[in-house]
């Protein structure tokens, strides 16, 4: 460093400092070291003081570095002031919930539209498929022959090799009668058991059945089957993704089902599941279910098991600037038919939240239901109290009640359609025990898709199939293969074969 530079520097250091914290907030050096102070700073109080640094050093003689103030910056303050605001807002929510009783609203909900919709004459109790055409139309026909034709004709034109006269080279175009037949049968096998499709339309005495051969030949029936589509129809399809294979029949199904049968005021919502174990990306399991593993479907039950709305879980959605979650947003579709009409729905604790509750009120809805203990927005007093077995507390923010009962273990409940309080219920063998109401209405009537379930189940027309949207009608045939003895001609599978010889007297 030169003498006219030390000279500048020296100047530098003795100028008063009075103007320097206006102006400091401009200096900004990243590099500086941070604890180097000018001197003469710390006379202002609100600056620390060093030790002063030799400028005699080239590495420090450009060196201005912004002081340190000791007060909380804006993002420290603004933290900490957020954070007491948080917890301040958290104990206010806490403080809504009481423990006094609020009248229930009621919605007027119209009775006198409950019941059968559609026009059912006297000549059904004798012609059921009066009923039957009522609820598949003939416009759901029609879809079902244009595209199961067209499907049949874009399988013969297929490049494949084709045995001498194979049913797979050529299809002929099928018609209402005969799609009429083929769906009867389908609903006949519903009650008959076949290991093998073909053994219906077989002459065996152990799966005779005569009616089957007189309606339709097994190779038309197969070939109808494997053909058998909604998506190839003329009509548009809106839908897209899954959906696409089964939507054109499924909304036109769905809207002649509500149309037959409005329900009374109580209605049920929770999942079904369809066994299919073959590969899906939407495939899902539920231990529960007596299938595990299958297609699931979020069903709008009436308590005595009809269906009234259905929504197939179609894998993982992303949605993006959605005002309420999922799960209500799910609730609100399945609901929108009947929703400002005063009905009370019934649901467990996989959707059940205040949320949701408060957004069904705005809607002139009731609910009930079981409550999952980590929901947002769930009092902390019920979640955390330690109960003994038969307590029962509850609180309530407006319109909403949630309670906790204990009997075996902690049951979580959620409800605006009832006061909580213990009254007397019989169990299934006639036993009174005391119970919350909300509870005991619960049990009375949740189990709506469980009832379709079962009544499903007598008739049940599931095939195995690779297919899922063919999951009702598509069979995957298997060869069945046999041993026939030459003396006594019977022909027996492997595993039979060596018993009934074994079994016959000799000669």
């Amino acid at each position: 460093m030169n003498s006219r530079e030390k000279i500048n520097v020296n100047q530098l250091l003795d100028e008063d400092y009075d103007s320097y914290d206006s102006n400091i907030s401009i200096i900004d050096d990243s590099d500086a070291d941070p604890n180097f102070y000018p001197s003469g700073v710390a006379e202002k109080g609100s600056i620390n003081s060093s030790p002063d640094v030799s400028m005699d050093d080239p590495s420090n003689s450009n060196v201005l570095v912004m002081p340190q103030i000791q007060n909380l910056s804006d993002d420290e303050y603004s933290t900490e002031v957020s954070t007491s605001s948080d917890e301040s807002e958290k104990d206010d929510e806490d403080s809504e919930w009481v423990d006094n009783y609020k009248t229930i609203s009621d919605f007027e909900f119209n009775s006198n539209s409950s019941g059968i919709k559609i026009n059912i004459l006297e000549s059904a109790k004798d012609s059921p498929i009066e009923i039957f055409n009522q609820i598949w139309t003939g416009d759901i026909l029609e879809i079902i022959i244009s595209s199961t034709n067209s499907y049949g004709q874009k399988l013969a034109l297929k490049d494949q090799p084709h045995n001498k006269n194979s049913r797979s080279s050529t299809f002929k175009n099928t018609d209402t009668e005969e799609i009429n037949k083929f769906l009867g049968l389908c609903l006949l096998f519903g009650s008959s058991k076949f290991s093998v499709l073909r053994d219906a339309f077989s002459n065996n005495p152990l799966y005779y059945y005569p009616i089957a051969k007189k309606i339709m030949s097994g190779r038309r029936f197969e070939q109808l089957l494997n053909c058998f589509s909604v998506e190839y129809s003329e009509k548009i399809v809106v839908a897209d993704g899954p959906m696409k294979k089964i939507e054109p029949v499924y909304t036109m199904l769905i809207d002649n089902f509500q149309k037959a049968f409005y329900p009374h005021i109580e209605l049920s919502l929770d999942e079904s599941l369809l066994l299919h174990r073959g590969r899906l990306c939407f495939r899902q399991y539920i231990k529960g279910k007596k299938a595990k593993y299958g297609i699931k479907f979020y069903e709008l039950c009436s308590p005595d098991g009809y269906v009234l709305n259905i929504e197939m879980y179609k894998g993982k959605q992303f949605s993006s600037g959605a005002l309420t979650s999922k799960i209500d947003s799910l609730v609100l579709r399945l609901m929108i038919p009947y929703l400002n009409k005063g009905h009370h729905l019934i649901m467990d604790n996989y959707y059940n939240s205040v949320n949701l509750s408060n957004l069904l009120l705005n809607h002139k809805t009731h609910t009930t239901g079981t409550l999952r203990s980590n929901r947002r927005g769930n009092p902390k007093y019920v979640v955390q109290k330690k109960l003994k077995r038969g307590d029962h507390i509850w609180k309530r923010q407006n319109k909403v009640y949630v309670s906790k009962w204990k009997d075996k273990r902690d049951v979580l409940c959620i409800t605006t359609n009832y006061q909580p309080k213990m009254i007397v219920s019989k169990n299934k063998y006639g036993q009174e025990n005391p119970k919350p109401i909300e509870i005991a209405k619960y049990n009375e009537f949740m189990s709506g898709v469980d009832r379709a379930d079962q009544m499903i189940s007598y008739y049940s027309c599931p095939r195995k199939s690779a297919k899922w949207y063919k999951k009702c009608y598509k069979q995957k045939t298997r060869k069945q293969t046999s041993i026939q003895c030459q003396k006594c001609k019977v022909p027996l599978c492997p595993l039979c074969f060596k018993d009934y010889h074994a079994a016959q007297p000799e000669g």
